[in-house]
């Protein structure tokens, strides 16, 4: 039987509305990590994976024996997971596997095949240090986990990661992701935006994708000179799309 792995993506602690982009609202929405824990049941995985970022926050949202001390994002999901382990019955789609196990059994099942990364700083490293965990229990098949938002960076940076790193390219791992229902805050999944090589012969050939890396990687700069960018940059696209709409 192949053996699946699951990486939940950790969530920025400090973004807006977290409770919602992490944990869903019953009983359809579900957040990364309820959509996490249905992919593993689903799945029957041999591994789950909490990843992490290079946030940090005391923990109040739930008893634990944690609470008010400082967690990183992989600890702050999992004591929240703990803490809330029974309201999980309120998602429509993991009822059914407390009706089957009861609840006692279900926390037994999920928290014995979890595990932290608290190393990670951002999403590149979660995938690695996921798949070093992945790699140490014979996982054959990956499965990521995230929002609609965040799930087509992970899928691509697990594709380049696995493929090109000479300590996990040879596990060969399948690699499949499945997003959660909850988007960071205000937006949607069509607001992602993929700008793909170009490969068409019927189109043009231009690189444009390079340009928009090129102008992303320019976001490290001071608040000041990304605005100045965004205004120069929309002063520039009007100016073609009169053309365009002008024929």
């Amino acid at each position: 039987m192949m053996k699946t792995g699951v990486l939940v993506h950790g969530c920025n602690l400090h973004i807006e509305n977290w409770r919602y982009v992490a944990w869903g609202d019953p009983p359809h929405h579900l957040g990364r990590i309820p959509q996490g824990i249905l992919t593993a049941l689903e799945f029957d995985a041999s591994v789950i994976v909490f990843g992490t970022g290079a946030s940090e926050k005391v923990f109040n949202l739930g008893e634990s024996d944690k609470a008010g001390q400082v967690l990183a994002e992989g600890e702050y999901s999992l004591e929240y997971l703990k803490s809330h382990f029974a309201e999980l019955a309120n998602f429509e789609p993991l009822k059914v596997h407390f009706e089957e196990r009861g609840a006692d059994q279900l926390a037994e099942w999920v928290l014995s095949r979890l595990e932290l990364d608290l190393d990670s700083m951002n999403t590149m490293e979660e995938i690695r240090n996921g798949g070093l965990i992945f790699g140490q229990h014979q996982v054959e098949r990956v499965v990521l986990v995230s929002s609609p938002s965040h799930i087509v960076r992970c899928l691509r940076d697990a594709a380049s990661i696995f493929r090109n790193e000479a300590h996990l390219k040879d596990v060969g791992f399948r690699i499949f992701a499945n997003p959660s229902y909850t988007c960071y805050e205000g937006t949607e999944p069509n607001d992602v935006v993929v700008v793909e090589p170009p490969h068409r012969p019927d189109r043009h050939v231009v690189p444009t994708h390079r340009r928009i890396h090129r102008m992303m990687m320019l976001q490290q700069l001071p608040y000041e000179d990304v605005v100045e960018l965004i205004q120069e940059f929309d002063d520039l696209l009007q100016k073609y799309e009169n053309r365009y709409h002008s024929g």
